[in-house]
């Protein structure tokens, strides 16, 4: 099955001549979340490169016409749109995690186009190392559905070699698996923001501000967040706490959960904000509280981090040096972290390292480039650098080019 997917059914003509052209398939701002700010970056060093690169928008304003990306209105709309873009020779790139049916299909769809039409076809794969559907255990039906996915494309990336080691339990072969992080170093280059009025009223009001990314999702853990909000005020009512991140959609159900539970005045709800805004709430807090288990190496984390910011995270077993972790579940290990922020918050930068920032979106460009020269060199290689496990695509830029 293998080789009839990922070579056997190629179109004989190659991707454009030289011309380099891809269709990058992820999330588009807004919302602003990791996904978008890698994806903004890399479209932005691809295009300098001279990339004729596309977006196609899958974010939860895909539906919104716009000259920045190709909307989505439909899956019949969207399969309509990919298949136009690989059969004038762009290849995709597009991403995915473990924890969405929905984006499985998705990106399934996109890698078997780029693949039937002779493109290269690049995936990256968001997820952490152990997210809801992936890995899943071996004969399982998430198994074979993940090692089918993995065995279609050019090449996969992922955040980290804890992520490649999880990957390679599907069985494919690891040289197309390439760990390359998606934070780099433009993250953290910002200039402050002025903060919004409810912001700045509500800081004013509060000696100190947590801050915590947080929308309305099991993995987001309300229930114990509100506990741990609470038992926090008995002991520090003058500390406040700032959320930020969740859609417009989720907005309501969050002021609504946070209103139930009695604690409307000790929170500040955001939703998303542009990436300065973020940057700028998180660096004037007291500490950046991290709370899901399946992201992995998280951006937001590493750049808390680098601004000197302390993190009071999770224990997912993937959380970078620096971090100050806190079992899941265990709300006391978390209030104990919370306390030493307030108390004595300098030792706890003390114990920040140095976070050195490679260039990743250059990186990965180059590593897209690579690929694409061999495709746009010599049509019989694209069998040689797609063995039994390839790996996905992508880029994006107006449509409009195209009609």
């Amino acid at each position: 099955m293998e080789a009839s997917v990922a070579q056997g059914t190629m179109a004989n003509s190659n991707p454009g001549n030289g011309s380099k052209r891809i269709l990058q398939i992820g999330n588009w701002p807004p919302p602003v979340c990791g996904w978008t700010m890698s994806l903004v970056g890399l479209r932005r060093e691809l295009e300098a490169r001279g990339w004729d690169c596309l977006v196609m928008n899958l974010n939860e304003n895909r539906r919104v016409k716009s000259e920045e990306y190709i909307d989505v209105q439909s899956g019949a709309d969207y399969f309509k749109k990919v298949l136009k873009h690989v059969r004038r020779r762009f290849g995709v790139h597009v991403r995915v995690n473990g924890e969405t049916r929905k984006g499985y299909v998705l990106a399934l769809v996109a890698l078997v186009l780029a693949r039937f039409f002779g493109c290269p076809a690049l995936l990256t794969y968001c997820g952490g190392h152990k997210q809801a559907f992936f890995p899943a255990p071996k004969g399982s039906f998430r198994y074979f559905a993940f090692a089918l996915l993995f065995r279609i494309p050019t090449r996969i990336y992922c955040n980290s070699e804890a992520v490649k080691r999880s990957v390679l339990t599907s069985g494919v072969n690891g040289d197309t698996v390439v760990p390359i992080p998606h934070f780099s170093a433009q993250y953290v280059e910002f200039e402050q923001a002025a903060l919004p009025g409810s912001v700045e009223t509500f800081c004013r009001q509060h000696r100190g501000t947590f801050f915590i990314y947080v929308c309305f999702r099991e993995s987001y853990k309300l229930q114990s967040l509100a506990e741990a909000v609470r038992r926090f005020r008995a002991q520090f009512p003058e500390i406040g706490f700032l959320l930020v991140g969740a859609p417009e959609r989720e907005l309501p159900l969050l002021k609504e959960f946070f209103k139930n539970q009695g604690l409307e005045d000790a929170v500040c709800i955001q939703g998303s904000v542009p990436h300065a805004l973020f940057l700028t709430m998180m660096t004037g807090s007291l500490a950046y509280i991290r709370i899901p288990l399946t992201d992995g190496v998280c951006s937001s984390v590493l750049e808390a981090l680098r601004l000197k910011v302390p993190v009071l995270a999770s224990d997912n077993c993937a959380r970078p040096a620096g971090a100050e972790l806190w079992k899941a579940g265990d709300v006391e290990s978390l209030l104990k972290l919370m306390s030493e922020a307030v108390t004595n918050r300098k030792a706890m930068v003390a114990r920040i390292p140095e976070i050195d920032i490679e260039d990743n979106t250059r990186k990965l460009a180059d590593e897209i480039e690579s690929i694409w020269k061999l495709f746009g060199d010599d049509s019989d290689l694209r069998t040689r650098i797609a063995p039994a496990a390839p790996g996905a695509v992508g880029a994006g830029r107006q449509e409009k080019k195209l009609n």
